[in-house]
């Protein structure tokens, strides 16, 4: 029963020795948030029709965010459209003139058929015959002007078609969709502004999953693998976040001069990178972390 009650509090002392092992073994690494930022820009230039979002609006993927005035692409599609079907119909007076032509020399060539026999004969004179071969000659050339003019029409037609395609792409290069579930960071423009090609209209952000990056020392390296949860400490907020290790730099930096540490700026370190869930937005774009590996 002595002995019992001797090792009782040795278990508990190791077990304290323990646990502050444990704890001196943590590392605490200074880290900042970040997030991937999308930019939108305008493809066309115009006036902006529409604005359907404010700074800090939770959007959709797929959802329409700003429109670009259409009225001068419009006309375009529409001339283009009446051009087509002028190309049309005289596709299809070609095309009939081409049956024409097909069924007078089809005749023509069985009257010479007839001709030349009769010549032989002694029944008719060979310049008849010569005057129906001229004819089917004639024939023939009209026939291949009428195939190199269809030829060219159809050309044509496939030119409109994919300009008519261009432009429609044009009309939809003017609705400016959202590529994601996110929020709105950033609207640099408002309704009835002119727009470039080119200009940035607005940023968007899904700050569901944010990303932190640590700068690991070269003896610190070979304990971090991919995978490893990790404490996240955000100022003011009361219980830690979790994160995972998702990547690590392969080559060694100088540490960046953002990054505050003991060590001198000259030290090489390695990039870690960490995906936090953020389903509360706690985590904000720039915010400053401790991370505990």
């Amino acid at each position: 029963m002595k002995d019992l009650k001797l090792i009782i509090p040795i278990i508990i002392i190791l077990f304290i020795l323990q646990c502050q092992k444990g704890d001196s073994d943590s590392i605490t690494y200074n880290g900042r948030v970040e997030a991937d930022i999308i930019s939108l820009s305008a493809q066309v230039g115009g006036t902006l029709d529409m604005v359907n979002i404010e700074e800090g609006d939770v959007v959709k993927k797929d959802q329409l965010l700003m429109k670009i005035n259409t009225d001068k692409i419009q006309l375009q599609l529409k001339s283009q459209q009446a051009q087509v079907l002028e190309l049309q119909a005289n596709l299809a007076a070609n095309t009939a003139q081409i049956k024409q032509v097909d069924s007078q020399l089809k005749l023509a060539q069985q009257t010479l058929d007839k001709t030349k026999k009769l010549v032989s004969e002694g029944a008719a004179t060979e310049q008849q015959q010569d005057e129906l071969e001229s004819k089917v000659d004639v024939l023939l050339a009209q026939k291949e002007a009428l195939l190199t003019n269809k030829k060219m029409l159809q050309a044509k037609e496939q030119q409109l078609n994919a300009a008519i395609e261009i432009t429609q792409i044009t009309l939809n290069d003017a609705r400016i969709i959202s590529p994601i579930n996110g929020i709105v960071l950033n609207r640099f423009l408002d309704k009835k502004e002119l727009v470039a090609p080119g200009r940035i209209l607005l940023e968007l952000a899904d700050l569901s999953s944010m990303r932190i990056t640590i700068y690991v020392s070269t003896e610190e390296l070979s304990r971090v693998k991919i995978g490893d949860k990790v404490k996240i400490r955000v100022d003011g907020v009361n219980t830690m976040l979790e994160g995972a290790v998702y990547w690590n730099a392969s080559e060694s930096e100088f540490t960046p001069k953002t990054i505050l540490t003991e060590e001198t700026r000259t030290t090489l370190v390695y990039a870690v990178k960490i995906s936090v869930p953020n389903p509360d937005r706690v985590l904000k774009i720039g915010m400053p972390v401790d991370v505990i590996y």
